[in-house]
């Protein structure tokens, strides 16, 4: 059976220092405000707040600019000028740089952390025709645990920008350490999805289902007490049945836990 590292990760407590320069770089301002959970700076404008350690975003940083909406377009055009995929991306690599966010590694481990830029566009309708337009440009960044990309609300940097180089929103997970903690035995592809589609017959009124595809990934999911943990799992696609008189039926995308065992206590 494969085993796979269990990453331990130390979410960081963002200083005084990083928030203002944060929440400088859509001029907000504003006071710190500080308790055992979290930290944040707030304004009319917009605000700035970190989780700290031990809360369930523990690590996470949430920016967001209010006087700007993604939707809004200028009342004299049906299009809007956003700044380039390739400019955003090098603002968010200098930005998490220059601030000391996202993710840093220790005890041996592998994380490989690739930016990625793209324009989205959206759809205008004024009751006769629809026109699409440049909406927003989006910066994600996927990260990767030796070789096994990182999913979830605490993976990595997500940006929105508009026309200029301040983001509309952003939010970052910045770890001090991630290090070894334990290794697990991991089930197979065809044991989860031989288990899942035996769980889906099983249930009452089921309807036929069809797995898609199974993809493995560490859960970069809230915190939930005791060691902070990385965790593998199997992300399965699931299609259903289509109802009667409809193509294609509704598709699910089920979480598995991958390790089943501690392979170290196994040994010992």
């Amino acid at each position: 059976m494969t085993t796979m590292t269990v990453a331990r990760v130390r979410p960081t407590t963002l200083d005084d220092e990083r928030i203002h320069a944060l929440a400088e770089t859509i001029s907000l301002r504003g006071e710190v405000l500080r308790t055992d959970e979290a930290v944040a700076l707030v304004g009319p404008d917009g605000a700035v707040v970190h989780g700290q350690p031990g809360n369930r975003m523990g690590g996470l940083t949430n920016l967001v600019d209010n006087r700007r909406g993604i939707a809004d377009l200028p009342p004299e055009t049906d299009q809007r000028r956003l700044i380039p995929a390739e400019k955003a991306a090098a603002i968010v690599a200098e930005l998490t740089e220059t601030l000391r966010l996202g993710p840093t590694t220790a005890g041996g481990l592998k994380l490989d952390v690739r930016v990625d830029a793209r324009v989205t566009q959206g759809v205008t309708f004024d009751g006769k025709e629809r026109r699409s337009f440049d909406a927003k440009t989006d910066v994600r960044t996927r990260v990767h645990l030796d070789g096994v990309p990182l999913s979830g609300p605490r993976a990595g940097v997500a940006a929105t920008f508009l026309d200029d180089a301040s983001p509309v929103l952003l939010a970052v997970t910045t770890w001090d350490a991630v290090e070894a903690f334990d290794e697990v035995e991991v089930l197979e592809k065809d044991e989860v999805v031989e288990n899942l589609l035996a769980a889906a017959k099983g249930r009452r009124r089921a309807t036929p289902v069809e797995v898609v595809s199974a993809s493995l990934a560490y859960w970069a999911g809230p915190y939930e007490g005791g060691a902070d943990l990385l965790e593998p799992v199997w992300f399965v696609e699931v299609a259903h049945a289509p109802a009667k008189g409809e193509e294609a039926g509704p598709r699910q995308l089920v979480k598995v836990a991958a390790g089943v065992r501690s392979a170290r206590r196994a040994a010992a």
